[in-house]
């Protein structure tokens, strides 16, 4: 099975008071859920420009992919590998909207919405943690229980 890379990013206001999130229709286990701007990193793109590509593909708003850091590199099992980002931007909050199927929401941070993703909890405090310096990624593992057979071909 071939690992598939992916970009999620975290676009928030100066303050970090606000993000721009997307209320997913796909993969089925995220519909009706909120989650970052991202997607499949395409081939010959660096994670950073494919986080720049999905942002203004999904929101319209065209960004640099080097105003975009990564924070949190999330291999899961080997399946496959999430590059999460942030990026600080007012004018890119307030100029984000819906460009596709699934509509692009602008949140408050403190609280974030019920139905939000569960890691975006631990992911976006993260990312605004002033005491956090992002020279290298953090790299994190997560166990995923895949089950045997026909089924396991159909997680992403």
């Amino acid at each position: 099975m071939t690992m598939v890379n992916y970009v999620t990013g975290f676009m928030l206001s100066n303050d970090g008071h606000r993000v721009v999130l997307i209320r997913k229709r796909q993969p089925s286990w995220q519909q009706g859920r909120l989650n970052g701007v991202g997607g499949k990193i395409e081939p010959g793109e660096t994670p950073a420009q494919a986080m720049a590509r999905e942002f203004l593909e999904e929101t319209g708003v065209q960004t640099d992919p080097a105003s975009w850091q990564l924070f949190v590199e999330l291999d899961e099992s080997g399946l496959a590998c999430v590059y999460f980002f942030f990026c600080r931007d007012d004018a890119a909050v307030m100029a984000a909207r819906t460009m596709e199927a699934e509509p692009v929401e602008i949140h408050a941070v403190q609280p974030l919405p019920d139905d939000v993703l569960h890691n975006l909890r631990w992911l976006i405090p993260m990312a605004l943690d002033p005491q956090l310096v992002f020279s290298q990624p953090a790299r994190l593992v997560e166990r995923v229980r895949v089950a045997p057979g026909p089924a396991a071909a159909g997680r992403a």
